[in-house]
């Protein structure tokens, strides 16, 4: 899809809410760091009904600048896969700008902001009332209870159960036949290298698949004779 594609720095921006965008209007990928155990719930909740449009991706490893090569390394990635597409970083790390300069020299729309644009304030006030007499004594005002912060616990992969992975919502088993729809359907020349293959089919999928899926699905293609795989070339017979 094209459009819009806002990528969050979780680790150094945390929203609760998902301001003024809309389902169907825009992707939004949440980019977690490694050590981080939870997001908030009504995050969680808000990106629901983006369905496939709406992911997370831990990142593997820690590091000063771990999170943003990884959203760097998207970047590329789905700006292959869309051309058109705008970008929008959400973070305040002021570390982003010399990519995001970099990009609109390469014609790709990217920017970066310090938060996710905001749903207006209303403007109406409140309805005059007509004061009522003062009371000899006033009553006592009663103080509403804070309520309590709610938090969806993240568990180490050690931890988790089996086939259980955190994303907005399931994915179907990716296979051959996925792949070979996604390269049918693509408009410019396909990769002609077996990087660039496993870098786009790492992008095709929300959430991305595991490196180890991705090498078995182009054996299984090379197998099947969909591609031909000669050192570092890749050529194609999709039929």
């Amino acid at each position: 899809m094209s459009g819009d594609i806002f990528l969050i720095d979780f680790e150094n921006v945390q929203p609760t809410s998902i301001g003024l965008l809309k389902p169907g209007a825009c992707r939004i990928h949440v980019f977690v760091g490694q050590s981080q155990k939870s997001v908030p719930v009504e995050l969680s909740q808000a990106l629901q009904p983006f369905g496939p449009d709406a992911c997370y991706t831990r990142i593997a490893g820690n590091g000063k600048n771990a999170l943003d090569f990884h959203i760097a390394f998207y970047i590329g990635c789905l700006a292959h896969e869309h051309p058109g597409a705008r970008f929008t970083i959400v973070s305040k790390d002021g570390g982003f700008d010399p990519l995001v300069k970099h990009l609109g020299t390469l014609g790709i729309a990217c920017k970066r902001v310090a938060a996710l644009p905001a749903a207006p304030k209303s403007t109406n006030g409140p309805v005059a009332t007509r004061p009522k007499a003062k009371k000899a004594v006033a009553a006592a005002k009663k103080v509403p209870a804070k309520p309590k912060k709610v938090v969806f616990t993240l568990l180490p992969e050690s931890e988790a159960k089996p086939g259980v992975e955190l994303e907005a919502t399931p994915r179907a088993p990716v296979g051959v036949d996925d792949v070979v729809a996604r390269l049918k359907g693509m408009k410019a020349a396909k990769p002609a290298k077996l990087k660039t293959l496993q870098s786009s089919m790492l992008a095709w999928f929300k959430p991305a698949l595991a490196i180890k899926d991705v090498d078995a699905i182009i054996q299984s293609l090379a197998d099947r004779k969909k591609i031909k795989v000669d050192g570092t070339k890749v050529t194609y017979s999709l039929g």
